[in-house]
């Protein structure tokens, strides 16, 4: 039986790449999930193989789910697409996050009885994290328990403490005004005693 070895590169990083051998007699679905388990991808999103020319442009679409009008991946074994010693095909993961591998391949190797297919029989690079940061959602902010109009503790206690300068510098200022009220009240008492003192004075001279 023959043993296909396909080499599959991340697209857009050529130094991170699988060599995955499986059996020509399995199908597309079996390649599909030695694939997603060789680079730690979660396997919960639908997927694609493309068969390809020589510059990588996509041709008939093999799909994980069914779709009418489409051919699926597990009824179609590896050997049926296999028309060339080097054959290409692309291999599209999740359409929202578009994880793209290009899929060629190498060599037909000898089948190895204590071996399980399909196999990832080389593992170069660390392959990429599948949930990119712009994946994840923002956290929401409750409007009830963030409101810009209401002050935080810290400015609470500005305020307050504000509050006891103004207070202390309004009660310094009337206890002054009153002080000197009482002291102009004594000025005037003394000078009217004076100028009724003088009186008698005159008076005793008559």
């Amino acid at each position: 039986m023959a043993i296909y070895r396909f080499k599959v590169t991340f697209e857009d990083n050529e130094d991170v790449y699988r060599e995955i051998e499986i059996k020509s007699t399995q199908n597309f679905e079996d390649f599909h999930n030695v694939i997603i388990q060789s680079v730690g991808f979660d396997n919960m999103h639908d997927a694609s193989f493309f068969t390809s020319d020589d510059y990588w442009r996509k041709g008939d679409e093999l799909r994980l789910k069914p779709l009418e009008g489409m051919r699926q991946m597990n009824k179609c074994k590896i050997a049926l697409l296999i028309d060339d010693p080097h054959q290409k095909f692309v291999y599209v993961y999740d359409p929202k996050s578009h994880w793209t591998f290009l899929v060629e391949l190498l060599k037909i190797v000898p089948d190895d009885a204590k071996a399980t297919y399909p196999k990832c029989a080389k593992s170069v690079g660390e392959a990429p994290k599948q949930h990119k940061p712009s994946d994840v959602a923002a956290p929401v902010i409750d409007d009830e328990e963030f409101d810009e109009d209401e002050p935080h503790s810290d400015d609470e206690a500005y305020t307050n403490a504000d509050t006891e300068v103004h207070d202390e510098e309004e009660t310094a200022l009337l206890e002054g005004e009153e002080g000197e009220d009482e002291t102009a009240e004594e000025d005037g008492h003394e000078d009217d005693a004076s100028e009724f003192e003088a009186g008698h004075d005159g008076d005793d001279d008559y």
